[in-house]
């Protein structure tokens, strides 16, 4: 029943989404080449590397901040919280380059970075990751991720973090907002 009545709830409330602020840039990875290969984020953004060559590549940090090797059709996401110029590479292939430089002009919104990182983080309960538009239904904010069937959503009456996974229609508590900000580099 609270399955339903949630279901009920989100496709009423659609209308009143709210456009998110953070971007995720996707790079593509075929012919033996990082496309773009020098991009411009802010800090809350994130970078998706999708293989679309036959080889196996990787897309790995100089300094092994994030590394992933991927198999053709296979992506990695990493959101950049911190400014800064990073550089990254194919640990197969060397010669394969790319740059990211991360800005801290833009404006970061906590309810987004924690979800993004969520979604990075914890992919087998929060997927399909990087939708762009946060749900209201007061007091929460929340996202609905179809391919997991379940939610997650931060409440403006407690501040705390809950979660739902669709099949058993319980609504978790995940503890203090705040602990989670800190937890996913979003202060």
């Amino acid at each position: 029943m609270l399955r339903l009545t949630l279901l009920w709830l989100i496709s009423l409330f659609f209308a009143s989404s709210v456009t998110a602020t953070a971007a995720t840039v996707t790079v593509g990875i075929q012919n033996f080449v990082f496309n773009p290969n020098t991009i411009t984020l802010n800090v809350g953004d994130s970078v998706n590397w999708v293989n679309q060559d036959g080889a196996v590549h990787s897309a790995t940090q100089d300094a092994n901040l994030w590394s992933s090797d991927l198999n053709t059709g296979e992506s990695f996401n990493f959101m950049f919280n911190t400014p800064g110029t990073y550089t990254y590479f194919c640990r197969f292939h060397p010669f394969m380059r790319g740059t990211i430089n991360v800005s801290s002009q833009g404006t970061i919104n906590p309810i987004l970075c924690f979800f993004s990182w969520a979604e990075s983080n914890y992919p087998q309960f929060f997927a399909p990751a990087g939708n762009v538009s946060l749900l209201t239904f007061p007091p929460y904010t929340y996202r609905y991720y179809p391919v997991t069937d379940s939610y997650l959503a931060v409440s403006s009456t407690d501040n705390h973090v809950y979660y739902m996974f669709g099949n058993d229609g319980i609504i978790h508590d995940a503890g203090a907002f705040s602990d989670w900000l800190g937890t996913a580099g979003c202060q």
